[in-house]
């Protein structure tokens, strides 16, 4: 029934059709369990569009700071059903990162949550193009009672209407511009192998566009209950309350998960005499629920150990692949053929090939182009397809990763090492917590960071290094004394080590 979806009005019509008075997001409001009706979220939606229209302000440029919440996200819909363009802002930004964005998008209204006052009054101050400010959290509700009247825009879909900014590890962070269709069409394409059901649970930032769109709309697609949760603080007592049937996260997250579950398998061995697996299936429901069955792995390499780990409890990990630019998810291995290892397959509607080694991808729902930056867009294409910047190859439509493109070292011997199939070697040592491979004075040299004594970690690098051809061998090892550098989504700033 969502097979021709190009609008967020076809979204909201046709989820209040088929699935009216289901609930279809939830959220914990001051220790109490608050939800939304599918029905009830198009009506709020609809609502604050027209408030907008009424405002005046019409073919703008509106900007989102706000950590997750679902007033936030009603105001995610609100924006390009009103015929504007939505800005979503990097949270854990700093004010002058933010407010580059701001300024490099045009931006003329400011949506924030109280957290990001002293951003507002930053921009307030200093911004010539913002003209509009409008607090989450004190004014929403003022936008849900407008006129009924009022009219909104019809759309075909292809329009700009998203800008979500790169958080590169080099450089200003680029401004990639979509339109709904692509956003809606890319999320019923990946529903197509992804079989999801029941409640899922999200905790990525809704600024990068896995959540935002293929999280959102996959759940709504199905008629499911998607849970909008308040952080990383709450999240296993979030958990144990919803008791989710599938969460999408980053590999920083599941090692988390399978951190805590344990040292919660440790603390249940001491009080009985089970064995470890039992005693970590004991930890797993009472941390996420009991009823958590998929969880979605994106965003980073995945370690495969931790992966098993996690399916050894009853719970199916699924690697997806996808960039800003693919509109999220472009690959993920399907629930009835899980291919550990793979990135996944390659979804509905979709190409991908390799040139030289790197993979490309084609479809009709690639992006549109960076904001005001068209060199870096035709750089960013060979011919109608998109170059990823990713090393790998295909396999019976599966694809696979062995690390990024402008990352990889060449030897003084003419030989190429991916420090990234190194990085997921030695994180294999418990000891180490972050690691980086890079050329330095013509050795492979693996920097780390660790907590740990350096003689047993030299140790344990010299024992993997015996396992590896003789060119991809680490020779030198540098120790750091604090946590690397990353950006907003973790990733590690190779070129600031």
């Amino acid at each position: 029934m969502f097979e021709n979806i190009s609008t967020i009005r076809d979204l909201l019509f046709l989820t209040t059709k088929y699935y009216g008075e289901r609930i279809a997001f939830s959220y914990l409001k001051d220790g109490k369990m608050c939800s939304a009706t599918y029905s009830d979220f198009s009506q709020q939606v609809t609502a604050a569009a027209k408030s907008l229209v009424l405002k005046g302000i019409s073919n703008s440029k509106i900007a989102v700071a706000s950590e997750n919440s679902f007033d936030c996200l009603k105001w995610c819909f609100a924006v390009p059903l009103s015929g504007n363009v939505l800005i979503m802002l990097d949270n854990m930004a700093t004010i002058q990162e933010k407010a580059y964005m701001v300024e490099h998008s045009d931006t003329s209204c400011l949506l924030y949550s109280r957290l990001n006052q002293p951003f507002c009054d930053e921009i307030t101050k200093n911004s010539k193009n913002v003209h509009h400010t409008i607090c989450i959290e004190a004014d929403t509700k003022d936008h849900l009672h407008c006129d009924l009247a009022v009219e909104l825009q019809n759309t075909d879909g292809t329009e700009l209407s998203y800008i979500f900014y790169t958080s590169g590890t080099t450089g200003k962070p680029k401004g990639v511009m979509q339109s709904q269709i692509n956003l809606l069409r890319t999320s019923l394409y990946l529903s197509y192998s992804l079989k999801v059901r029941d409640s899922i649970f999200l905790t990525l930032p809704l600024n990068h566009i896995l959540p935002f769109a293929n999280v959102v709309f996959s759940s709504m697609y199905s008629g499911g209950n998607l849970f909008i949760s308040a952080g990383l603080k709450y999240l296993f007592m979030e958990m144990q309350e919803v008791r989710p049937y599938c969460t999408f996260l980053v590999p920083a997250l599941l090692t988390y998960f399978d951190k805590m579950i344990d040292s919660k398998a440790q603390e249940i061995m001491k009080a009985s005499s089970i064995d470890q697996l039992t005693a970590r299936k004991q930890a797993c429901a009472q941390l996420l629920g009991g009823n958590l069955k998929i969880i979605v792995v994106g965003g980073a390499p995945l370690d495969l150990e931790i992966a098993k780990r996690m399916q050894a409890l009853g719970i199916l990990v699924l690697n997806g692949y996808g960039l800003t630019e693919t509109c999220g998810s472009i690959t993920v291995n399907p629930n009835e053929d899980n291919r550990l290892g793979s990135i996944g397959r390659i979804n509905f509607n979709s190409e991908a090939k390799t040139i030289d080694g790197e993979l490309l991808f084609k479809n009709p729902y690639l992006f549109q182009g960076y904001y005001k930056d068209s060199q870096a867009t035709k750089e960013a294409f060979h011919e109608e397809w998109f170059l990823s910047g990713d090393l790998g190859y295909i396999e019976d439509n599966y694809i696979f990763i062995v690390g990024r493109k402008k990352n990889l070292i060449v030897l003084p011997n003419g030989k190429n090492v991916s420090p990234e199939e190194l990085e997921l070697e030695l994180l294999k040592i418990e000891e180490l917590k972050e690691v980086v491979v890079c050329l330095q004075n013509g050795k492979l040299t693996a920097k780390v960071y660790s907590e740990h004594d350096k003689m047993v970690i030299r140790k344990k690098i010299n024992e993997i290094n015996k396992k590896l051809a003789s060119y991809k061998q680490i020779e030198n090892v540098v120790f750091c004394n604090e946590e690397f550098p990353k950006t907003a989504s973790s990733k590690i700033k190779r070129g600031e080590i």
